[in-house]
């Protein structure tokens, strides 16, 4: 028995970070999120396989964290584990996303931050290694671009080719999601073709930045029709460890899948979650057993009842004292 070499325990840890197009897209849009932006655009073009780049209007990265960007467990959001329930305050924390990236495709990142006289473009290799300092021009944000993506995997840009429609509706799913947690940032994404059958350039999704409420943000993102028999729900637990807001359908509306049933924690999209989906469900039913309810609800508490450290795309959570907030 030997011990793998370094290069061949990076490849295969990384190939697990990011394996779709969507969990591209989340990293880069949730780094976008963490860095304070109040306007994110997100571009694809040809699906994604030639270019994924998403730009915001953060802070922008300083010059001392320029080597350390890409690589795997560089991160400026926790120090010790015990910060994951004591002072997380962001969605990401691993450290793993852009190293991820960089491994499945070609990625720069042009940065600024408000102290900086003028922008850097920075290029990067495959294992994460700053390779080139440019000087760029732009206004105070990060643009990270992804190109090539999954192509160094053979099989991997296969299936993600193959199923490439399919992947940009799931992305910009998830973007929506954003969108709706986040009314006050503006969302724009972009989807490019450049030849073929409908080439050209459409946007998917544009919001305002100045929607106010659950239910205006949601129907800025997924329409009027979506909301149009909804009523907004808040409540409180028992000690006030719990607060739950969003929107329900009344049984007289709904739909007849569950597509339209999002949860978050702490404005973190999650799966959702299978004990409280199934007793909302279950309700619903009682009054309209054709139909699913639309639900939008957010659950916020102290980070230390809420465990994100479960899956690699941090979208199944535990949430401490369930039982209590069912019963609630």
């Amino acid at each position: 028995m030997e011990r793998l070499e370094k290069n061949v325990i990076h490849d295969i840890c990384t190939n697990q970070v990011v394996v779709t197009l969507h969990a591209c897209v989340k990293e880069l849009v949730e780094n976008a999120l963490d860095a304070g932006a109040t306007r994110i655009e997100v571009k694809l073009r040809e699906s994604g396989s030639e270019l994924l780049e998403v730009v915001d209007n953060g802070k922008g990265v300083a010059l001392e964290n320029y080597a350390l960007l890409a690589t795997r467990h560089a991160t400026s959001k926790i120090r010790e584990y015990e910060d994951l329930s004591n002072s997380l305050a962001t969605f990401g924390f691993r450290g793993e996303a852009l190293a991820g990236i960089c491994a499945m495709g070609d990625m720069t990142v042009c940065t600024r931050t408000a102290d900086d006289s003028m922008a850097s473009l920075l290029v990067y290799d495959h294992y994460g290694k700053l390779t080139s300092t440019t000087p760029a021009a732009r206004e105070a944000g990060t643009t990270v671009s992804a190109r090539d993506l999954f192509k160094r995997l053979p099989v991997r840009h296969r299936e993600f080719m193959r199923n490439a429609k399919a992947q940009v509706s799931t992305a910009l799913r998830l973007i929506q999601a954003y969108a709706i947690a986040n009314p006050e940032i503006r969302f724009h994404v972009i989807a490019e073709k450049s030849r073929g059958h409908g080439a050209g350039r459409a946007t998917l999704l544009s919001t305002s930045g100045s929607s106010l409420g659950w239910i205006q943000a949601a129907a800025s993102v997924l329409g009027d029709s979506v909301v149009a028999d909804v009523n907004p729900l808040e409540m409180e637990s028992a000690g006030g460890a719990w607060k739950v807001s969003g929107a329900i359908s009344m049984p007289h509306g709904g739909r007849r899948t569950r597509d339209m049933q999002l949860f978050f924690v702490n404005n973190r999209p999650i799966d959702p979650p299978k004990r409280i989906v199934k007793l909302i469900n279950d309700t619903y039913h009682q009054y309209n057993s054709r139909l699913y309810p639309v639900i939008i609800l957010s659950f916020t508490a102290a980070q230390g009842l809420v465990d994100v450290n479960v899956t690699p795309d941090k979208r199944t959570v535990f949430l401490h004292n369930e039982e209590s907030l069912l019963a609630d």
